[in-house]
């Protein structure tokens, strides 16, 4: 239950984020989403992704061995997390480097895409812990 409710507030978070990302169009909003997405990540969102997968480990040793549905959850949920750690990489460039409205926008950009990458892998991890091993 524990992993479902830290899965959960991340998604929300996530989504939160994606709202702060998809409003900036000035360079002003640019930086405020900067500054503010920094704030989220570096306050909530690493430390829900380290009880993510503390939570995650603690399921993954009761479950050993792995079936193969086991390890295509675990692999996609893995991508996820480290979409989501790339992605926190560039907000932290992103904020240190918001006055040079280039870096803003380039970094900005690499935001979106990670976002994109992660959230089907994500979405695969969820459907198959929700479909098959939640019964």
């Amino acid at each position: 239950m524990a992993h479902l409710i830290a899965l959960g507030l991340w998604g929300g978070l996530v989504a939160g984020e994606a709202v702060v990302e998809l409003k900036s169009r000035s360079d002003d909003e640019c930086r405020y989403a900067a500054k503010l997405h920094y704030r989220m990540d570096l306050i909530v969102e690493l430390p829900l992704l380290a009880a993510v997968l503390l939570t995650g480990a603690v399921l993954a040793a009761r479950a050993w061995p792995f079936s193969a549905l086991h390890w295509a959850k675990i692999s996609a949920g893995l991508v996820a997390v480290c979409a989501n750690l790339w992605c926190v990489r560039h907000v932290v460039i992103r904020y240190r480097r918001s006055e040079d409205v280039e870096a803003l926008r380039r970094h900005g950009q690499w935001v979106r895409v990670t976002a994109s990458v992660g959230l089907p892998f994500a979405a695969v991890a969820l459907y198959i812990g929700l479909a098959y091993f939640a019964r």
